[in-house]
């Protein structure tokens, strides 16, 4: 679980710093829309980090909360 919440802090202020300087120091040889799609770009791959990150946790709590509910879906 520690592993999980570090790398979440480490992504998410990864992603915001890697937001501030592209917006800094890259930004002006881009037009608006160009600068949209890297922000855009840089928010999809926090939230794919994220998503890879907790699925297997969430697919585990759920075994252990369907089991202790009577779930037949969690056999």
């Amino acid at each position: 679980m520690g592993w999980r919440i570090a790398l979440s802090i480490l992504t998410f202020f990864g992603s915001v710093i890697g937001i501030i300087l592209w917006l800094f120091f890259y930004a002006e040889n881009f037009n608006v829309y160009q600068n949209i799609a890297v922000v855009v770009v840089i928010l999809i791959g926090f939230m794919a980090i994220m998503g890879a990150t907790w699925v297997s946790w969430g697919m585990k709590q759920q075994r252990a909360w369907g089991s202790k509910r009577g779930d037949p879906r969690s056999d």
